[in-house]
């Protein structure tokens, strides 16, 4: 019954042995299990599963990498990048994520812009922590904060 409960929830999936190239725009969950090539603008969630391969552009509210992408990352909320995922681009979002045994490669802008009374550097707010390879964060997992 739980899988029933996850899949309503993804509102489009492309499977392991599936190949995509060209243009991706979407509202809502997207997972992607195979190989796909182009740009992607999701009003949603991106989710990257461990056999997944992209090799684009990505711009979307949030992110969960578990495969492996290539490109530039653009979240409005946040980039998690799970043990298993591979990242050699740039990350841009108010709250970035790198889990232990993560590959990553490239720069990380996080944070998020001050008001205009405030100086125009970004407020940085990223997660660093040391977490076992077999468990997902917890709530009340320590939040560093920096200024």
């Amino acid at each position: 019954m739980r899988n029933k409960k996850v899949a309503e929830t993804i509102g489009a999936f492309l499977g392991s042995d599936s190949e995509f190239e060209g243009q991706l725009s979407f509202r809502g969950t997207i997972r992607i299990d195979g190989r796909y090539k182009g740009n992607i603008s999701v009003d949603g969630t991106l989710i990257v599963g461990p056999s997944g391969s992209l090799n684009a552009d990505i711009s979307a509210s949030n992110m969960v990498i578990s495969g492996e992408v290539t490109g530039n990352m653009t979240a409005k909320t946040n980039i998690e990048v799970h043990a298993s995922g591979k990242v050699y681009g740039n990350l841009v979002a108010p709250t970035v994520t790198i889990h232990t045994g993560a590959v990553f490669h490239g720069n990380c802008h996080a944070g998020e812009k001050r008001s205009a009374s405030q100086d125009s550097r970004p407020r940085l707010h990223t997660v660093i922590k040391e977490a076992p390879l077999d468990e997902p964060p917890k709530e009340d997992d320590e939040v560093i904060k920096s200024a």
